[in-house]
């Protein structure tokens, strides 16, 4: 289980007082609108799609406001010079949601915590007792290669301390 990358920011009394994000806004689901902080409601204007480098492909809804003109709270909100837009991924708020609920449960935690003990120490030990710091091939398969014979080095390396140890004991 993984945490998202600003699941802990998000929980911070900064980020749910931050009028900016959109995720902190009401979202009408009958009308497809967005309302801010202010009260205006952004339109859904469009829909678009992306791929990713690696094949992925996002689908990214376009909302954006009828007029920020006059809006008090727009300094706080955007510095865009227009009205205010946002793009939205609906797959990609599920799947936070679906993250944050399992993160909050009981095992979910437990999981997570014991998820950071295990192979982020191997990370930290390639980085620090190996001194592995970039990698020295460019391109995915060749990268996957290099990763590959680091790993297997690694195991090597630890099999040999405990047949070391092994013997002395």
């Amino acid at each position: 289980l993984v945490k998202y990358n600003t699941y802990h920011k998000e929980n911070t009394k900064a980020w749910k007082q931050d009028i900016s994000k959109f995720e902190n806004w009401l979202y009408d689901e009958n009308e497809d609108t967005w309302t801010c902080a202010a009260g205006q409601k952004l339109l859904f204007r469009y829909e678009s799609r992306s791929t990713t480098e690696s094949g992925y492909e996002i689908v990214t809804r376009n909302y954006r406001s009828m007029s920020c003109e006059g809006c008090p709270l727009k300094e706080r909100c955007t510095k865009a010079q227009g009205d205010r837009e946002i793009k939205v991924s609906k797959e990609y708020l599920r799947l936070k949601q679906q993250a944050r609920e399992q993160l909050k449960r009981e095992n979910g935690h437990a999981l997570s915590v014991r998820r950071m003990h295990e192979p982020e120490s191997v990370f930290g030990q390639i980085k620090n007792n190996r001194g592995f710091r970039r990698f020295l091939l460019r391109g995915l398969p060749k990268v996957s290669l290099e990763v590959g014979w680091l790993s297997l080095a690694h195991n090597l390396l630890k099999k040999a301390a405990r047949a070391k140890i092994a013997l002395q004991g």
